[in-house]
């Protein structure tokens, strides 16, 4: 059965009975011209939205209608951790084709569903339309922030050091495979662990951002959305710093021998220049060198020195492991630019 025969009324009352109200801040949800919510006390109101369309950030040969809701949702809710915030509530739009089935939507409001029950964020409304040309997915994320804890591009200082989460170059590997693939069910796929499943189903740090922000530990925090060295331009461009990498400090995947052949480039290509990591890249004063390590093994959390912050003038330098300095373009993905960076990095293999 495709959508054109349930209609608009009739997806947006599926929608709706797949997503009770339960959260009791939502003094009005789905089903009304506008949501009403109740802000908790004390706290300061975060928003960030996304959008997700077909064929240019995901294809459908090898992503599954699952694999769109989780990573619609999970994209907004990363910008929400990269602030330091807690994600609270969820506003989602969906243009599809007249003759998208309706199990296929119903795989993507799974996708959602499951992804919001992981990280307690509620759908309280949306929209929904027919789309001429594919899967568009717009998701709003709003979340909640301690007064005085949130999170900033802007606060790096001459002298910071500069910090990542997790490994670096998965999603782009996995992406990679998957381009390799005749289709999703040919590709690598294994749900949790593989390079695939980071790039079709990422994680967002939504507990590190916290823990950094409610600590005051981050002086600048970004998500690792446009590839290692974008993203640290973008915090050096909004604190007008320059940044040093050492690039054998970057914690890199581990590329088992059978996909070595199958990928164009080394990790650190992957890891400077994919993207779609969604870990976290940030700066602390150097004087919270210690206070850092302590919390991160209380708390159990993963993270790298990979450098520091220096005038702004010295643009981007990374020294690699043949201790070398160049200076670096940060490339990284731009959606009206076709290139990433190409020199230097066999230099670095």
């Amino acid at each position: 059965m495709y959508i054109g025969k349930i209609g608009e009324h009739g997806l947006i009352r599926r929608i709706q009975s797949k997503f009770p109200q339960k959260d009791q801040t939502v003094v009005l949800g789905i089903g009304d011209d506008a949501a009403i919510i109740k802000p908790a006390p004390g706290k300061l109101l975060l928003l960030s939205t996304d959008t997700l369309r077909e064929d240019i950030h995901f294809k459908k040969r090898y992503c599954t209608f699952y694999d769109i809701g989780w990573k619609a949702v999970a994209v907004s809710i990363s910008d929400i951790a990269a602030m330091g915030g807690m994600p609270r509530h969820l506003l989602l739009s969906i243009a599809v084709p007249r003759k998208t089935s309706v199990k296929d939507l119903d795989r993507v409001l799974t996708g959602v569903a499951d992804i919001t029950a992981k990280y307690g964020v509620t759908l309280i409304g949306g929209n929904v339309s027919r789309s001429k040309g594919g899967v568009t997915i717009d998701t709003t994320v709003m979340g909640e922030l301690t007064r005085g804890s949130g999170v900033a591009r802007s606060g790096a200082s001459i002298g910071d050091l500069i910090y990542v989460t997790g490994i670096i170059g998965s999603s782009a590997i996995g992406l990679s495979l998957l381009k390799t693939s005749s289709d999703i069910d040919s590709a690598p796929y294994i749900p949790k662990g593989s390079f695939v499943a980071d790039h079709l189903r990422p994680a967002p740090r939504v507990r590190e951002g916290i823990i950094l922000g409610t600590n005051r530990l981050a002086t600048a925090m970004i998500d690792i959305s446009d590839g290692l060295l974008a993203d640290l331009g973008h915090i050096c461009e909004q604190s007008n710093a320059g940044a040093y990498i050492h690039s054998h400090l970057i914690p890199l995947p581990k590329i088992p021998n059978r996909l070595k052949r199958r990928l164009a480039k080394g990790p650190l290509f992957y890891a400077l220049y994919g993207g779609e990591d969604y870990e976290l890249l940030f700066t602390i004063r150097r004087k919270d060198k210690g206070r850092l390590e302590a919390i991160c093994k209380r708390e159990g959390l993963k993270v790298a020195f990979i450098g520091e912050i220096v005038p702004g003038e010295k643009g981007i330098t990374i020294v690699g492991e043949d201790g070398v300095e160049r200076k670096m373009h940060t490339g990284g993905y731009d959606h009206f630019r076709n290139h990433r960076g190409k020199v230097w990095l066999e230099r670095f293999q």
